[in-house]
Parts: C-alpha cells; structure tokens; sequence
C-alpha cells in the first residue's frame, strides 16, 4: 500500500497496535484478577460454610467436606429448595450478592481506569501525529503563498519518503521553475533593451551619412552630375551597409533569443568547407590571398549545413580583413572518434595579447581592425553558432604571427 510509505502513517500504526497489545494486557489482568478474587471468596466462603456446619454436627464432617471435593450434585437440589425461601438462587443479580459486590466494583473500576488511560494516551498521540502533519502543511502553504508573491523558498523535507516529502518535492520543483522562468524573462527584456540600443548605434552612423547626403543633393543646385553620382554611389554603400547590418544583428538576435531550431544532418566538412569558401573568393583574390584546403573528403560529422557554412565563412572573413596583399589562408581538417576538428589559420596581423580573450565577445572590435564594416559580431555569431550545435570554438595567436581558429564538431551529439 503507498498510505504506509509515510513515515507519519507507520509511526501511527505503530503506536496504535502497541497501544491495542496494552490495553489488551491490562484488560486480561483486570478480568484475570476479578476471576482470582471471586474464586478466593467463593473459597473462604466455602470454608466457612464448612466449618459452621462441621462445629454443629461434627459426625457428618466427612461427607460436608465430600460435598466440596468430590461434587455436590446429590445435594444441590435439596440445598436448592432450602436457599429459595430466602431468595437466594442462581438468578440473584451481582450488586446483591453482599460477597462480591466489592470484587464487582473493583474490576469495574480498575476497567474504567485503563479505558480512561487508554482514551488519553490515544488522544494525546492523535493530536501530536495530526498536529505534527498539519504544521508540515501549514509550512507548504506558507511557502506556496510566497510563491505567489514573487518570494520563491525553498521548503525542507523535499527528501523525506511520502505523500508529504513528494509534495513539498514537487513544490520546490515548482517554485525553482517558476523562479528560473521569471529570471529567463528578465534576461530576455534585458536582451531586447540592449538589442534595440545596439541596432540604434550601429545604424546611427550610416542613417547620419545618408542624411547629410541628402541634404547635399537638395540644397546645392549646382552640383555636377559626376558629383552627383559620386553622392549617390556613397548613399547606396550606406544603404548596403545598413542592409547588412540589419541581416546579421537578426542572426544574432535569432541565436542568443535560441529559437535557431539546428536542422542537423550527417554530412562532408568538405563540402561545407568549399560552399564557406565560394562567396569570399572574389574578396580574397582582390587581396591576392590565396586560400589552401587539405583533409579527407570522406569525413562526415552532425551539423546544420547552412548555419556552419555561415561560421565558417565568418572566420575566413576575419583572416581575410586581417591578412596583407599576397598572403594566404589554410584550412585543413582531421577526425577522431569523438569529434571531427577544423582548423583555420593565416599569417595575417595576429591578435594582440590583450585583445585574445575578447574576440568572440559581441561587438569587439580588436584595435588593429582597419575594416569600416567591421561591427564586431561576426565571431560572435560564429561561437554561438557552433555551440549552439554542441561544439567548441577557440583561438591561437600571437601579434604579428597571424591566427588559428580551431573548431570542434562532436559526433557522440
């Protein structure tokens, strides 16, 4: 039965059959003890009895005595018709019989007594248990309004066996979830107040320039066209930096706000690899960079194709901006059986000492950077990125010597 998993219900029925197997034994010494007095009376009352009869009649001693060893049947119903003239039968009711109604009154009392016992002790022992599981109660409940108001305390006694121990369990499981929903709304209003004040710097200084462009095209009439065009050509760059801008921050708002459901397949690196690679070629060969692959193209891992392709490119990105004419970049990868690494490096500028531990933090931008379009989240989202998929991202450098991203995709995932 689960009622006698509680700790509360075993101690009652515990101290309930102790209390029964007492009031038993009392009871069976109270009627133990009336049946001893009444047989000493009927005994002394017998001798008595015998020894009236035996001092009048001393010849018929022997078959008096005979009467009470050996049986008193053959007497029974003379002595019988003698007693009935005074009333005295075996239908004389106990309170008038004068020999046993002390015994009578004693047993009866002595009954009273352990049944007033018994009733208290059980009394006394109901109150304790119940009090003792409705304060546990009360505890729960006080704890359940605090809940309500926002105060969310943990009650003790969650690791208790019972109905009791479950529910305050389940109350804490409640209260800690509840505190932990609370606490992720907080950081999401948090998130999005600082999302907005970030959308609004980084779009300040383009939605400045276009502005000002305007105006120059609106007020100065003799503006020539080649003037004109260059304002315009300017304008678009503005626009298309802020197009950009919009596109990556709602990458960057998708992926911290999780709601990037990872469509994960086993597929090549290789191919993921070269599909990173093919949108930044032409930035590359402007800067007569060169960019190496080495690895198996047998290797397959876990991943979401499209969102890796979107990290990798950004760190290729990163070497590009950051090597000189005539450099080159290399991308190699290996497996083992727990994951499959990719590593990209160049022999670019490097990342500074100081610089190092920041380059993934959103909106860094390191003090070498020279890139006017570089707002600092590339990076950023490719950390969140790979692992959002249950991998792992770090960074080698030293000023001068260029940079090695190492990438970790886990196959176990």
């Amino acid at each position: 039965m689960k009622l006698l998993k509680n700790k509360e219900v075993q101690l009652t029925f515990g101290v309930l059959i102790f209390l029964v197997l007492l009031f038993g034994t009392m009871v069976i010494y109270v009627f133990s003890d009336f049946a001893n007095t009444i047989n000493t009376m009927q005994l002394r009352q017998n001798i008595a009895v015998v020894g009236a009869i035996a001092k009048q009649y001393p010849q018929i001693e022997e078959e008096i005595v005979s009467n009470y060893t050996k049986g008193f049947q053959d007497n029974y119903e003379y002595g019988k018709k003698i007693l009935e003239k005074y009333s005295y039968n075996e239908n004389l009711s106990i309170d008038k019989n004068s020999s046993l109604q002390n015994a009578y009154k004693n047993a009866y009392t002595k009954i009273y007594i352990v049944i007033s016992i018994f009733a208290i002790v059980f009394l006394v022992f109901i109150t304790l248990s119940f009090s003792k599981i409705f304060n546990k109660i009360r505890r729960l409940s006080v704890n359940a309004e605090a809940v309500i108001e926002g105060k969310y305390i943990i009650a003790d006694g969650d690791t208790e066996e019972g109905d009791i121990g479950h529910l305050t369990y389940q109350l804490n499981t409640m209260s800690e979830r509840l505190s932990e929903t609370l606490q992720a709304l907080r950081n999401e209003k948090l998130f999005l107040k600082k999302l907005i004040t970030d959308i609004s710097h980084q779009l300040k200084t383009p939605l400045a320039s276009l502005i000002m462009f305007n105006d120059i095209l609106e007020n100065d009439k003799a503006m020539s066209e080649q003037e004109q065009r260059k304002f315009l050509r300017e304008s678009k760059n503005q626009l298309d930096r802020m197009e950009w801008l919009i596109k990556n921050m709602m990458k960057m708002a998708k992926l911290e706000a999780r709601v990037v459901e990872f469509d994960k397949k086993e597929a090549l690196i290789s191919e993921t690899i070269k599909r990173s690679i093919a949108g930044l070629k032409l930035i590359a060969s402007e800067k007569n960079i060169s960019i190496n692959v080495s690895g198996s193209n047998k290797v397959t891992v876990m991943h979401d194709i499209n969102w890796t392709t979107e990290a990798f490119s950004n760190i290729i990105k990163n070497s590009i901006e950051h090597c000189v004419y005539g450099s080159e970049i290399n991308i190699c990868w290996e497996e083992n059986n727990v994951f499959v690494q990719i590593v990209i490096s160049d022999n670019g500028s490097g990342i500074s000492k100081e610089d190092l531990p920041k380059i993934f933090d959103r909106f860094y931008k390191g003090s070498n950077s020279s890139s006017p379009t570089n707002i600092g989240i590339g990076l950023y989202i490719t950390k969140t990125i790979i692992e959002g998929q249950g991998g792992s991202i770090y960074a080698y450098s030293q000023e001068g010597q260029g940079v090695k991203f190492i990438v970790r995709l886990m196959k176990l995932l």
